[in-house]
């Protein structure tokens, strides 16, 4: 049996730091505007192409935390699909799920890092997801990010995870809240835990409302059992319905931010299969987060439980709030 199997898409990233570049920006960071010279040949430092997507990266970090884990993917017979299957089996990752389809390609995505804050160029490819037959038994069940087609395995999720007793963390891509079909929402009835950004808890509540408790409680009202929502340096919460907590960001160098949000998530739901309650989870989540950052790429930073608890106990001061 496995701990977790992660189910999205797996790409290639190709990391690029950019120098000729200029950043025009209002008072408020969202209003940020990154501009580079238009028609013109920029020298760029390409720093590394990895295998990315929040599936492996959750399934990479989980396993680096002594969880047994597995990846469901869909990818093309490509170069990318090769090298995932040897930097998963490096992580201890299981890849008999991952399905290499013919005459198609795999997903990609480019991360242009200026003053380390990412912008993100990325491709979903279309395929007909679905879960395996049988479905591998697991205790939890992780759905990330997935490009058109994903209908039918949501619908399979909703269905076989209730007949397996699995619990499910759900993660939607923009594709996903951008179309709001009800396979979202029937799928958010039967999940544990959602996890979300500010702008995205926005979009799916149907708020423009900053105010935490009110999204969170929205998002709650249509199924999840616990809501997480991160707004980035500014910190993250965590939702049961009873109790909303808040968490600061944990104190580290800042690097590059790609991952960040899937270190979150994994440091979050380590800590929930360690049986850690959803305050203590936020301080697992923000510790992976900060160890992330610190490096480029998604998962060099990634942390084993001994050196999460152990960074904590180097900063008893570190604590979450009750709002």
């Amino acid at each position: 049996m496995y701990d977790m199997i992660t189910i999205g898409d797996t790409k290639l990233d190709t990391f690029v730091v950019l120098d000729e570049a200029s950043l025009q920006c209002q008072l408020k960071m969202p209003d940020c505007q990154l501009c580079i010279a238009y028609g013109e040949k920029i020298v760029v430092d390409v720093v590394a192409s990895q295998i990315a997507g929040t599936a492996p990266n959750v399934a990479t970090g989980l396993s680096r935390m002594g969880l047994k884990t597995a990846v469901i993917s869909n990818m093309g017979a490509d170069g990318t699909y090769q090298l995932a299957i040897d930097t998963l089996k490096t992580e201890k990752v299981a890849t008999r799920y991952l399905h290499r389809v013919m005459n198609e390609m795999s997903s990609y995505s480019v991360v242009l890092n200026y003053k380390g804050e990412k912008t993100l160029l990325t491709s979903h490819i279309r395929h007909a997801y679905r879960l395996p037959k049988p479905l591998p038994k697991s205790k939890w069940i992780y759905i990330s990010e997935m490009g058109p087609g994903y209908e039918n395995l949501y619908r399979q999720v909703v269905g076989r995870a209730k007949a397996n007793n699995i619990h499910i963390a759900l993660n939607p891509g923009t594709i996903q809240i951008t179309e709001r079909k009800t396979f979202l929402f029937d799928l958010m009835k039967k999940t544990y835990v959602l996890f979300v950004n500010l702008e995205e808890a926005q979009r799916i509540a149907e708020e423009e409302t900053l105010e935490i408790h009110r999204l969170a409680t929205a998002l709650y009202k249509m199924g999840p059992k616990q809501v997480v929502i991160t707004d980035g340096k500014r910190g993250a919460y965590a939702f049961d319905g009873n109790y909303l907590h808040f968490c600061p960001i944990f104190p580290g160098r800042s690097i590059e931010a790609t991952g960040a949000g899937d270190a979150f998530s994994t440091g979050y739901i380590g800590a929930l299969m360690n049986g850690q309650l959803h305050d203590e989870a936020l301080r697992w989540g923000a510790v992976s987060a900060a160890s992330v950052v610190g490096f480029v790429g998604p998962t060099k930073g990634l942390l084993s439980v001994a050196k999460i608890r152990s960074r904590l106990n180097k900063r008893p001061s570190f604590r979450v709030k009750e709002m």
